[in-house]
């Protein structure tokens, strides 16, 4: 089992906050890759690539840690899934437009060259594929709550995450993501869950 450092979420590791905001992306994407071939970068764990390979129709998720991709590969055993050890920099699969989807959630902040990140996107993203990307605003994650994060190379403000994409895609749509508690209440006695009421209580 892989040791936990703070550098790559772990499924196993407490804490209920991330958990959602991980596994909430990945399924998120899983409704855009049915019957695609998905590139995963920065994959980390496998958890990730899992998730999507239930949907897609081949998923290769690549990380640059020898031991996680081998973790990886041999914990989460599917027909349509593989993993590749090698950077998001420099991706080891070779030739051009050779994915319809591809998914890198909080890698980008882990590397300070971008543009060379996003030079490898395009170079093997279909020309009508979809990039689905995700790292965090500097302002909520650092300024504001004054924490830093040792693994962070560089990260963005949401202004420079926005120039940095419309450099490389024509078609860009932003996703804010949040984390809420939540309390469900039900009638114990009934089968018929097809009727809901939703409440969302701010404080103050």
């Amino acid at each position: 089992m892989l040791e936990w450092t703070g550098e790559r979420f772990l499924p196993w590791i407490a804490g209920a906050r991330i958990h959602c905001e991980h596994l909430h992306r990945y399924t998120f994407a899983s409704l855009l890759v049915k019957d695609k071939i998905v590139l995963d970068l920065a994959c980390g764990e496998g958890y990730g690539s899992f998730i999507l390979a239930k949907e897609a129709k081949r998923v290769v998720g690549v990380d640059i840690d020898e031991q996680v991709v081998q973790h990886a590969s041999s914990t989460y055993f599917q027909r349509n899934l593989s993993f590749l050890e090698g950077s998001i920099l420099d991706v080891p699969v070779q030739g051009e437009k050779e994915f319809d989807v591809i998914v890198c959630f909080e890698g980008l902040e882990h590397v300070k060259e971008h543009d060379q990140l996003l030079s490898e996107v395009k170079r093997l993203l279909r020309e009508d594929g979809l990039f689905i990307v995700s790292t965090p605003n500097k302002v909520a994650y650092t300024d504001e709550p004054q924490y830093y994060n040792p693994f962070h190379v560089r990260e963005l403000y949401y202004d420079d995450f926005e120039q940095l994409l419309a450099k490389y895609f024509g078609c860009v749509r932003f996703f804010g993501q949040r984390v809420y508690e939540g309390s469900t209440l039900w009638d114990i006695h009934s089968q018929n869950y097809s009727n809901y009421n939703e409440f969302i209580i701010e404080r103050g």
